[in-house]
This record gives structure tokens, sequence and C-alpha cells, in this order.
């Protein structure tokens, strides 16, 4: 998923941080869930809230045993990448501003704006678990959850557009 958002951050012309924090952001996006483990999106979704909690309790176990592993020098970068991964964003004057989800403004893709693009991520992340659900049907895996969550993921992301990208191409590949 990581060198999917490196490679479609290189496509779209993206300037060197950019492409770091695209990779990196990717890489690292669900490194809070290794202490609560990954409970899947239906389960999350079950009660109203309860991706809140659990968000919040990854957030809490985060900062408590896995950032103190961290050099201190990494914590801030570490935190850019992992609080509202999805989101785009930049940082002017030290300060992090989300972008709108149709992009971030052309002015900001410059090193000097640590620019992030978190739809990006997000829509990487989708297709990779496209990729991996496709894959699975090919070679035989036809479990109905898997089919429905493939043509789910479909539905959802195939059709958006982002960082100039469309989507649609990428995931027909894979149909």
């Amino acid at each position: 998923m990581a060198v999917l958002a490196y490679l479609f951050s290189v496509e779209t012309g993206a300037c060197g941080k950019r492409i770091y924090n695209n990779y990196f952001a990717g890489l690292f996006h669900d490194l809070p869930e290794v202490l609560t483990r990954d409970i899947v999106s239906p389960v999350k979704r079950s009660v109203q809230g309860l991706d809140a909690i659990i968000k919040e309790i990854e957030k809490k176990q985060f900062d408590e045993k896995i950032l103190p592993l961290l050099p201190q020098e990494w914590h801030e970068e570490m935190l850019y990448f992992l609080e509202d991964e999805f989101k785009n964003k930049v940082t002017v004057d030290a300060k992090v501003l989300l972008c709108p989800p149709e992009g971030i403004d052309p002015h900001y893709n410059q090193n000097q704006f640590s620019p992030l693009d978190g739809e990006l991520v997000r829509a990487c992340d989708q297709l990779a678990a496209y990729i991996e659900a496709a894959l699975s049907i090919e070679y035989g895996i036809k479990a109905p959850d898997l089919l429905r969550g493939k043509e789910k993921i479909y539905a959802g992301y195939a059709h958006q557009k982002h960082a100039g990208l469309d989507f649609k191409v990428y995931f027909d590949y894979f149909c």
C-alpha cells in the first residue's frame, strides 16, 4: 500500500517531501492497530461511536507504548503521519492545515509545506484491499463476505479521483 502511494505520488509530479510523506503515511497508518489488533471495519461500525472509541484507545496506547520506543526527534513526524491520516494536509508556519478533499493546492506542492495526500493514502489502502480480495477470489477463495467486500470497496472507491488520478483504471484492472 505504501508502494502504491509512492508510485502514484511520483506519477502526479509531487515534490520530494510529498512523495516521502505519502509513502511513510501509507507505511505507518496502521501502526496504532498493533496494540488493539486489526478490528475489521464492519465491527467498528456496528455500534455508533465505537470507531471513535477504538481510535481514542489506539492513540492513547500508541502514545504510551510505541512512541517512547522511538527516538524523540521522530515523534513529531510520526504523529504527522498518523493524526488525521486520511486527510490532505500541509504545514504552514509550523501549523498543520487541513486541505479540501479535492486535493492540495498546487502552491503547496513544495518541500517547505510538507504536503501529505491523506485522501490518496486512503484510496491506496482501499485499492490494496481490493487487490488482495480480487487475488484471493481468483485463487479460489469464494467466501460470500469476501465477494461482498470486494464489491463494496469497488462501489465506494473505484469512481474516485485523487491528486488528479482516476482510480477506476486501477480498480478495473483487477476486476
